[in-house]
């Protein structure tokens, strides 16, 4: 038997070598052994070489031993012996750290802190969060957009009358101590209380306007339209009270019933961006002394009857029954009568109607319409075609407003629960309908008066205007939407802030959210049914993965209302002609032929839907 047969099969009993020895069989020999013959012995077999080598063998054919028994074990070939105990130890060790390894790392990985990027479907909450803080950003301690921008690229004043020539916060002017835009305000508490009692006779009217200096020479018009009669005007500009209304007399005005309010522009405005309409709107109220305000801006000129028609005493007698009676006077426009894209006030001032049927002769020969068709929510409530028919003196209500962007100009008690103008819109945009939120909202009934009416002059966009419509590169060139551009903010990286409908759409949010919170719902004007949804139409909302969606599914209804309103116009049309025929459709240019009505969509909008519904 080899001497190391034993230590090969038996490891444990670890037996010391043991010199040569015959096999207890006596059939096997050391060089006929299939185990012993993986060991070769060098050199002479003296027994000091023996000594040595035998030891170092032992331990080699112990490492051996191992590695072929885990081997064997390991592919699942039976040993011919026991596993050892150790090794099983070990492996159910090992095992056991395994899983208390893994169940580590699930732990931290359920507690780990969870990024700060926000998932696709909250993206636009995120945004919409991050652009509703743009408005105060640029407006923080009361500064205005000017004023930031003057500091930033180190500008002093643009006018040298202006002294050290600082630019100041307008809401220095402010009537209620406003500091930021975000202030809005629920009353007017200047005016008289509205408890206080009023009759038909002690009714009267002031003609309010408010304008910068380039629209001075519109005043005179309205002077002579409006009569001898209360007017209170406030004008943007450096000069003088006492100048302005030398002009203005000289012009034509009243001395007696015209009072005049001026504002520095280079002092709150230099650059002419951020015109603050709606704290010089709250400013000539403070100057009204009637019962009863008559709001129109100064490209809208009155119609030339316009004071006679609110001196009827049914009409005084309706006014002084009811506070909250918002009387609504339609709007029309004109087109400009030069083809050049000018201001030619020596063509236009001239045919600028004054009746009713100077208006209606030039709907008629297509030189004007209602009031801006392309904004569909702007003046789409009032009910034109009823009011072609309305007899002069009367009063129609409106059954329900069609859009939160329905933004009529009115006459209204001037007293105490009067919803003020909310002085943080500034420049263009949202500044007025804002105001008729507030009215409806508040309780005010809106009622259109038959024969009175306002008809806006063509003049040219404003620097307010100009900077209402800038946009990103991305959406003029590549025609994105801001909803598109806000889901990748870091691959285009746009400065939302510098966009100013980017900041009037954040800080209507936060008045939509004021509004909702803080006046009761007592309006006895409902939405209609099928209005416009609004919101989809800004350009950040909480709603933002619907908006594709949604638009695509207000363009589709308005389409199918167009035609089906165009069919009914059709056939209502085949009986009238001439002047009947344009004004039903008011704002759409008709056109008679062989007893038959031809549809133009030039000039359509939504208030022809809602007359053709009449």
């Amino acid at each position: 038997m080899s001497p190391f047969k034993d230590n090969i099969y038996a490891d444990e009993a670890r037996q010391p070598p043991a010199t040569d020895l015959p096999s207890s069989s006596g059939s096997s020999s050391p060089s006929t052994s299939p185990r012993a013959s993986r060991v070769r012995h060098r050199g002479p077999a003296t027994s000091r070489n023996v000594k040595a080598r035998s030891g170092r063998h032992i331990t080699n054919i112990n490492r051996i031993n191992v590695i072929n028994n885990y081997g064997e074990n390991y592919f699942g070939k039976r040993s011919s012996q026991r596993e050892q105990p150790g090794w099983r130890n070990l492996r159910v060790l090992l095992a056991v750290a395994a899983v208390f390894w893994f169940g580590a790392i699930f732990s931290v990985m359920r507690n780990a802190p969870r990024s700060t990027e926000p998932a696709p479907e909250s993206r636009a909450a995120v945004n919409l969060s991050r652009w509703k803080k743009l408005s105060e950003h640029m407006h923080s301690q009361g500064k205005n957009l000017a004023e930031v921008k003057q500091k930033k690229e180190g500008e002093g004043a643009t006018n040298a009358e202006a002294g050290a020539g600082e630019t100041h916060s307008i809401y220095e002017l402010s009537m209620f101590g406003n500091k930021s835009p975000s202030d809005f305000q629920l009353y007017t508490p200047y005016a008289p209380s509205c408890s206080d009692p009023l009759d038909a006779q002690s009714v009267s009217y002031t003609l309010v306007s408010q304008l910068s200096e380039d629209r001075l020479w519109m005043v005179q018009h309205h002077c002579k339209r409006w009569g001898d009669n209360p007017m209170s005007v406030i004008v943007f500009t450096d000069k003088t009270p006492s100048a302005v209304k030398a002009r203005l007399v000289s012009e034509g005005c009243s001395k007696d019933n015209l009072t005049v309010q001026t504002v520095s522009k280079t002092k709150y405005d230099p650059t002419g961006k951020e015109y603050p309409v709606n704290l010089l709107r709250n400013m000539a109220f403070s100057s009204v002394k009637t019962s009863h305000i008559v709001y129109a801006d100064v490209d809208f000129w009155p119609a030339g009857d316009l004071y006679s028609i609110l001196s009827d005493e049914a009409i005084k007698a309706k006014l002084a029954s009811d506070p909250k009676l918002a009387t609504v006077i339609p709007v029309f426009q004109m087109f400009r009568r030069c083809r050049e894209y000018r201001d030619c006030v020596e063509k236009n001032v001239p045919v600028m109607p004054k009746t009713k049927d100077e208006l209606l002769n030039l709907i008629k020969q297509k030189q004007a319409s209602t009031f801006d068709p392309t904004n569909v929510g702007g003046h789409g409530s009032t009910k034109y075609l009823t009011w072609r028919d309305q007899d002069t003196g009367t009063f129609v209500d409106l059954p329900c407003i069609k859009s939160n962007r329905y933004e009529p100009y009115l006459t209204v008690r001037f007293c105490s629960d009067l919803p003020p103008f909310q002085e943080g819109f500034t420049g263009y945009g949202k500044n007025k309908m804002t105001w008729a939120m507030h009215l409806r909202r508040s309780g005010y009934q809106f009622s259109q008066l038959g024969g009175a009416f306002l008809v806006h002059y063509p003049h040219l966009d404003s620097k307010s205007r100009l900077e209402w419509n800038k946009k990103p590169k991305a959406m003029q060139k590549q025609h994105l939407s801001a909803a598109d551009l806000l889901e990748n903010p870091e691959e285009h990286g746009i400065d939302w802030g510098s966009y100013k409908r980017a900041r009037v759409d954040a800080l209507f949010l936060d008045y939509k959210e004021w509004l909702d919170s803080t006046v009761e719902d007592e309006s006895r004007v409902p939405m209609c049914e099928d209005a416009l949804n609004d919101d989809v139409r800004l350009w950040v909302h909480s709603d933002k993965n619907n908006d594709s969606e949604e638009e695509e599914e207000e363009e589709e209804e308005e389409e199918e209302g167009e035609e089906e309103e165009e069919e009914a116009a059709t056939d209502d049309l085949e009986e009238m002609n001439g002047q009947e025929a344009q004004l039903a459709y008011a704002g759409l240019e008709l056109e008679a032929k062989d007893g038959d009505a031809e549809s133009n969509s030039e000039m359509k909008g939504d208030g022809d839907a809602s007359a053709t519904k009449e």
